[in-house]
């Protein structure tokens, strides 16, 4: 196995959105007051982490002080293992360390190798807005320490992780400050002079959780572990750092639950044709923004302007509190193989992407669509609609081998002929519609005029009379 951890050491500061912009700090939950976590104006100011929250004042006059929430700590690193599911099916969540990690040995071969792999999906996390730090060792605890610790290494063999643990200090170690304490009053000062004492007197000395934690980190003892199972339906909720009453200041949590929606996406290989953004507000119903596409999609990059067209255009009745995405079961997804030469699905998909984007900000009635019915009498075979409807589908028995008869695409309502133009070929018989109290019997040609025109027309065997119906151009 192959482990590649992320650790995000100031996920109580950044999971906030929108980011407060003036210098910010996290306090712990306790009695004891220290900074757990702070912005980067903040850590610029020499706040650090376990920072009593007195000095850290005294520092700073200026500093906001927060209340851990551990409740979105853990909606963040559930959101987080969503998205890393694009990369892995197999992920553990640690909320008390804050990592996500991500078995990536199986998933080698499927992106090219550990290096694109790992461009890939740095290249992902830069959108989220967080700090990561990042580990990778055949362990799961040997990929923690190198993360948290921050001096990233690639470790893929046991021996590696076992050398470059040798040279390490004692405070890489992820064990508890008194174990800590009890190893640097003995005079030990780097991993690899613990490693060396033998077990059983690591055990009597600091109990049988140390030399167990030993062992796991280098591979010696089994590491069962939970995994986490992405859910079947996706929904996200987001609590915003301050009421929001700017629809564009909505913008900078929604690119981040967008790419993580992207990342569940991809890591069930589906897509969604629809998506509900619901903004809640204090002591009032919910704002809610529906919002369909042409066809199924995937990529936070089509989402993105299509929300963003509606946020603009909503009014908030009061300020926004919270943030709920919510997404259909997924569907499969609209991808079409690439040609070299032919690039018929990349307009298509141009196009579908197009009429998204007037729906959306012209509203659903203004773009409408044309579409078939199962019909042979010509004026009821085909439907102006505004919307996609289930029940309005094209013929899907038609036949493959015979030809189509000619159709003019210019139809209009059946106009009485007082003079009748030259025929030209066999005529084509209509007779339907007698199960809906709307029966017809018609003889169709095509006709030329003396100016070379070509006109559809038809007889009425009922009547006997002549109609213009349709004109090529």
């Amino acid at each position: 196995m192959l482990w590649l951890c992320l650790h995000l050491p100031h996920l109580a500061v950044e999971l906030r959105q929108p980011p407060d912009t003036r210098p910010t700090a996290v306090l712990e939950c306790g009695t004891r007051r220290r900074v757990l976590a702070a912005n980067t104006p903040a850590r610029a100011a020499g706040i650090a982490r376990g920072l009593d929250a007195a000095l850290a004042q005294g520092r700073l006059p200026g500093l906001k002080l927060l209340e851990r929430s551990p409740v979105q700590e853990r909606r963040a690193l559930m959101a987080l293992g969503h998205w890393a599911h694009q990369w892995s099916g197999d992920i553990c969540l640690d909320t008390a360390r804050w990592l996500v990690a991500l078995e990536v040995g199986a998933s080698l071969a499927l992106f090219g190798g550990l290096e694109q792999l790992q461009a890939r999906l740095f290249a992902s996390t830069r959108t989220l807005g967080y700090t990561l730090r990042t580990g990778i060792a055949p362990t799961h605890e040997g990929a923690a320490l190198i993360a948290c610790s921050g001096r990233t290494a690639s470790l893929t063999t046991r021996g590696a992780l076992r050398a470059e643990l040798a040279r390490r200090p004692l405070t890489d170690l992820l064990i508890p400050d008194g174990i800590l304490q009890g190893l640097k009053d003995a005079g030990l000062t780097s991993i690899g002079e613990v490693l060396q004492l033998p077990a059983a007197a690591l055990a009597r000395r600091f109990g049988p959780e140390f030399p167990d934690y030993l062992q796991r980190l280098l591979g010696e003892r089994p590491d069962p572990r939970r995994r986490f199972r992405p859910t079947e339906r996706y929904r996200r909720l987001l609590e915003c750092a301050y009421p929001v009453d700017n629809a564009q200041a909505l913008l900078f949590p929604l690119r981040r639950m967008l790419v993580e929606l992207q990342g569940w996406l991809r890591g069930r290989d589906g897509a969604v044709d629809s998506l509900r953004l619901s903004l809640r507000h204090r002591d009032m119903p919910p704002t809610v923004i529906d919002t369909r596409l042409g066809a199924p999609e995937r990529d936070a990059a089509i989402f993105s302007p299509l929300l963003r067209e509606r946020l603009e255009r909503t009014m908030l009745p009061a300020p926004v509190t919270h943030l709920v995405l919510e997404a259909a079961r997924p569907v499969a997804p609209a991808i079409a193989q690439h040609s070299l030469f032919d690039a018929h699905a990349t307009r298509d998909a141009q196009w579908t992407q197009l009429l998204d984007r007037l729906r959306t900000r012209l509203g659903e009635t203004a773009v409408r669509e044309l579409r078939l019915l199962d019909d042979h009498r010509p004026e009821r075979a085909w439907r102006m609609q505004t919307g996609t409807n289930p029940h309005v589908t094209a013929p899907q028995d038609a036949a493959k081998t015979d030809p189509l008869p000619a159709r003019p695409l210019w139809i209009m309502e059946p106009r009485p002929l007082r003079a009748l133009p030259r025929l030209l070929g066999d005529p084509e018989r209509i007779e339907s519609g007698w199960w809906d109290g709307a029966d017809m019997q018609r003889d169709y040609y095509i006709a030329e005029t003396p100016e070379g025109a070509l006109w559809w027309v038809y007889r009425d065997l009922a009547s006997n009379t002549w109609f213009l119906h349709g004109i090529w151009a």
